[in-house]
């Protein structure tokens, strides 16, 4: 699954640029064979790197695009399937005999986080979209967004270590 994921991921970001596409479609190429490299190999810090490589890919093709992406929550929740699948299929390595029931809940729950990260992502799209008269109450409120974000990727790191 991080495989597919990681493929679509490198894909997406190209698909609609001329100027420097042909950098987004290098970058994403590097990504999906970095996963495929982390998959293949067994090693789960490659996942990161990866996933570094296909955020510097879309982050490239978002220059070129004159309004926001529509699909950035679709990929948001790919990104996220792909991180998560990948780190579960890393740590279930080995131990795959009589896991049938537990692979069936595990796949379960990641398509419920998957689909809470497609609409979360959707309803952060859609609030960026909505025009706000900048003052200090924004200013507070952005701020304060992403010292929320920042404090979640930093105890989901710590959580996986």
């Amino acid at each position: 699954m991080a495989i597919g994921l990681a493929t679509g991921l490198s894909l997406y970001p190209g698909a609609e640029l001329s100027a420097i596409s042909q950098l987004v479609r290098l970058i994403g190429v590097a990504g999906a064979a970095l996963m495929i490299l982390a998959m293949v190999a067994g090693a789960s810090w490659v996942v990161g790197w990866a996933t570094v490589m296909l955020l510097v890919a879309y982050g490239l093709s978002l220059v070129t695009r004159p309004a926001v992406d529509p699909g950035a929550p679709l990929y948001a929740a790919a990104l996220f399937l792909m991180v998560e699948s990948a780190y579960g299929s890393l740590e279930r390595r080995g131990r795959i005999a009589g896991l049938t029931g537990l692979l069936t809940r595990e796949i379960g729950r990641l398509m419920l986080f998957g689909l809470t990260a497609l609409v979360l992502a959707a309803l952060v799209l859609a609030l960026a979209s909505v025009p706000v008269a900048p003052g200090f109450l924004v200013q507070v409120a952005a701020v304060g967004a992403a010292t929320a974000v920042l404090t979640t990727l930093v105890l989901l790191v710590r959580r996986r270590t």
